[in-house]
């Protein structure tokens, strides 16, 4: 299934730091007008205040202007450091009578009697003008134009300044209410990610409804939709269930009826051609009741999924049990079954009957493939958190390639002539799953056959009983009849049971 990119975080996120980002950038262009805006008034005021100066230095002497500005006077005036500044002194018809000859002549606003400032390049170099026009001291019909311009580095600098001392805040604001904006939005979706791990730690087995007290408001209508969603797939489960307990008694009542007229036939039928056949039928009955025996197995072990009669149990005891009901079968082919118990209780939560059907299979699986005269061994392992329970037999072993197949449901080696359903192993991985248990196949130690380990979690120690003396390690084939220990039972090729005594 493909996973949507779509996140709550991201979009939250986005929403809150897009337009706060976008508001930082606004803020800063304004920023920038208004910090131009500052230096430029404060620098035109100082220009017209130095032109006002120059002004105060003009003389008339009742024929022509002049100028009284000497040298320190003009250095007081230049003293800026960071900016060259220019001054001008021109009569109304524009002639110089004073000052910087490069700088630029007025042209507009010649009549006006309030300061007038404009830019203008000088040497490669923006410059600010400030122009006033003034009447020198008893020249009433003689007004001149005093100019004085600048470079503008110092109000650059100013306007900079300004920009930063009103950006870098807003800067430090943003960042830091990113900051609380993520915090806050990963707090506020906390309450999912509870509902998130509360779920994703649930078994699957655990169908149990959400409880919806702890979820934010905005997610009760999901919880409530997911309850529903649960109490409806408990019911499809149970009506499965219902309908496997019917199809067991339908099927086996039809079958085993079937088997018994057939074995009943083959006793009165007097003639030879049909004893083939009944054989053949009696033999195919055989395969169709352990088929639908399968069948039901797996049908019970897929919602088995759910396993309610989920105890503690001792794995020690449920296998030999196991492994005893299954002497017959081991004593037909004459091969030699052994069970290997763990010392110690060997204790994990799960289904008894789930349990019964993944040794079973697995047993039987076993003996079906190994020769006669051959090995089966059943033991369990104990590790610190985990308990294996381990089949090995020296048969003819899987191929590599095969083994993944093995699992699939009606999947057999090509070239096997034994008879089965191919549905054991996967009886078996369905149950194992329900039991949250690792299988590893791997080639037996010997020099041929299969060994097949799965690996349960254990469950928490509680106190129990030592073990009885019938589930110590014993060889199977010794342990026909409840013989005791000591005894060693072997079949010879006439297939007598013979004792002798082991010590």
């Amino acid at each position: 299934m493909k996973r949507s990119n779509s996140s709550i975080r991201r979009q939250l996120l986005a929403w809150l730091l897009i337009p706060l980002c976008c508001l930082c950038l606004i803020a800063s262009a304004l920023a920038y007008q208004l910090a131009t805006s500052f230096a430029s008034d404060a620098y035109d005021g100082q220009l017209v205040n130095s032109a006002a100066a120059v002004a105060a230095r003009l003389r008339f002497d009742g024929v022509q202007i002049t100028v009284d500005l000497p040298p320190a006077a003009q250095a007081i005036l230049r003293h800026n450091t960071s900016d060259k500044l220019y001054y001008q002194i021109l009569e109304i018809d524009g002639r110089r009578i004073s000052g910087d000859a490069v700088l630029p002549k007025p042209q507009t606003n010649l009549e006006s009697d309030k300061p007038v400032f404009r830019y203008s390049d000088l040497n490669g170099e923006k410059i600010r003008i400030a122009r006033i026009r003034v009447i020198p001291p008893h020249a009433y019909d003689h007004p001149v134009f005093v100019q004085v311009a600048e470079t503008l580095n110092g109000r650059e600098n100013l306007t900079h300044r300004i920009l930063g001392a009103i950006v870098i805040p807003q800067v430090i604001l943003i960042v830091l209410g990113a900051a609380a904006v993520s915090v806050g939005v990963t707090k506020g979706l906390s309450p999912l990610k509870k509902l998130e791990r509360a779920i994703s730690r649930r078994s699957k087995l655990d169908l149990t409804p959400v409880e919806p007290s702890q979820a934010p408001s905005e997610v009760y209508p999901l919880i409530l939709a997911i309850n529903d969603l649960i109490e409806r797939l408990k019911h499809d489960i149970e009506s499965q269930e219902r309908f496997v307990a019917n199809a067991a008694h339908q099927f086996r009542t039809p079958i085993a009826g079937l088997k018994t007229y057939v074995s009943l036939a083959q006793r009165v039928a007097k003639e030879e051609k049909l004893q083939p056949i009944l054989s053949q039928l009696n033999s195919g009955c055989d395969r169709l009741t352990n088929l639908v025996n399968k069948l039901l197995s797996l049908a019970r072990a897929e919602p088995a999924n759910k396993l309610a009669d989920r105890t503690n149990l001792d794995l020690n005891i449920l296998v030999s049990a196991v492994t005893s009901d299954l002497i017959c079968e081991a004593l037909d082919k004459d091969i030699d079954l052994q069970f290997l118990p763990c010392p110690n209780p060997a204790l994990l939560e799960g289904s008894q009957g789930g349990l019964t059907d993944l040794t079973v299979n697995l047993v039987e699986n076993a003996l079906r493939y190994t020769q006669p005269g051959g090995e089966v061994k059943v033991k369990i392992e104990e590790g610190e958190t985990y308990l294996t329970l381990a089949v090995e037999d020296n048969g003819p072993g899987i191929p590599v390639e095969e083994r993944e197949r093995v699992f699939e449901r009606f999947y057999r080696i090509l070239g096997s002539d034994v008879q089965g359903s191919g549905l054991g192993l996967a009886i078996v991985k369905e149950i194992a799953a329900a039991h949250q248990a690792h299988i590893h196949l791997s080639d037996s130690a010997k020099d041929s056959g299969t060994c097949i380990k799965i690996v349960f979690p254990k469950a928490g120690r509680v106190p129990s009983a030592r073990l009885q003396p019938d589930q110590k390690g014993t060889s199977l084939r010794a342990a026909a009849n409840a013989r005791p220990r000591s005894e060693r039972l072997t079949k010879d090729r006439s297939g007598l049971i013979e004792s002798r005594d082991s010590q």
